[in-house]
């Protein structure tokens, strides 16, 4: 069995940190050691570590920070202080599910695998209090629906949270370093996706906290809701593509520039990606007939593909005319 390395970063998190950590001791398949990485905790975070450390069950090597990292920066260098082959990265407030560990590592046991990551139960404050699975309103790599790892991640600007995930160390080796303006969890997730070997598993093997009012996604809705969304969200699947466009280029601009993952970015044809996806995010400040002459442009490419093809192209062409002739003054 390989080892392994659980890596969970703190930062005042005495409100829900005993819950998480008492979950990672009734795991089924014990981890061979827990990382914690404080940035600096001034609550009763570092009392809560200590109890847990007492009780010797599991080893516990507590890394504290005299000044402040910032959430991604402290987990990189949680990781890079792991010692075990497989990771797993946590936070501080969620919750998992006893097999958690044990269901992952079967995966872990194909010698080929680089990324391993599970669905997730989205809670409230408090953990019975489930809302849906993740996968349900995330549609992140969702295996039950068939979806492409690459088309969803990759392309379509998808992430997979870094509490849902597993990798190996020596993978995490070659993907340093992981740039200053990209999410730790970004990064690793799009490298193993495209220079490694991914696999979902279905099965909710996390409560997910959100806290207060903010969840993840959106209420159903009627018919009549969905009608006045294909007018009223306009604006807002605008800006996501504009975040998705800004995405690519932080990614994939740094990937180019990679020792190590260069080569896949060329393999994958990125670039085309990024340019569609610069296209689709600057349709305010062009005038319509330039846009709609760069959107053929990039159908005729063959780089709407990625995207479901002819149908984005059809969706592209309304948004454009929504938000140039009803939409102008729209934010």
């Amino acid at each position: 069995m390989k080892t392994i390395s659980i890596a969970l970063c703190t930062y005042n998190g005495e409100k829900y940190l005993t819950e998480q950590l008492q979950s990672l001791f009734d795991q089924t398949l014990k981890p061979n050691e827990i990382v914690i990485s404080d940035d600096g905790s001034i609550d009763g975070t570092l009392e809560i570590i200590a109890q847990f450390q007492g009780k010797n069950l599991i080893p516990i090597r507590l890394l504290t920070h005299e000044k402040n990292l910032g959430v991604y920066k402290n987990f990189i260098y949680c990781i890079e202080q792991c010692e075990g082959e497989i990771v797993f990265t946590c936070d501080q407030d969620d919750y998992w599910m006893p097999d958690k560990l044990e269901k992952h590592m079967r995966v872990h046991e194909n010698e080929v695998i680089d990324l391993v990551y599970s669905n997730a139960e989205v809670v409230l404050n408090t953990l019975d209090n489930i809302l849906y699975p993740l996968w349900e309103k995330d549609s992140i790599l969702n295996l039950e629906k068939g979806k492409s790892s690459f088309n969803s991640l990759v392309v379509k600007g998808q992430s997979i949270a870094g509490c849902c995930m597993s990798f190996k160390k020596s993978f995490f080796d070659k993907i340093l370093p992981v740039p200053d303006q990209v999410y730790h969890d970004d990064w690793i997730a799009t490298s193993a996706c495209l220079a490694g070997k991914i696999v979902g598993i279905p099965e909710p093997l996390i409560k997910y906290r959100q806290h207060g009012g903010n969840v993840v996604g959106t209420v159903r809705g009627s018919k009549l809701s969905f009608y006045k969304s294909l007018f009223t969200n306009v604006p807002f699947y605008h800006e996501a593509d504009t975040y998705i466009a800004q995405r690519h280029h932080r990614v994939y601009d740094s990937m180019a520039k990679h020792s190590y993952l260069a080569q896949f970015i060329q393999i994958q044809n990125i670039n085309a990606i990024t340019d569609l996806y610069d296209v689709r995010s600057n349709y305010r400040s062009r005038k319509v007939m330039d846009v709609i002459n760069s959107l053929t442009s990039e159908l005729k490419k063959g780089h709407y593909k990625a995207l479901n093809g002819f149908w984005t192209y059809l969706k592209d062409l309304y948004n454009l005319i929504i938000i140039k002739v009803f939409k102008n003054k729209a934010k």
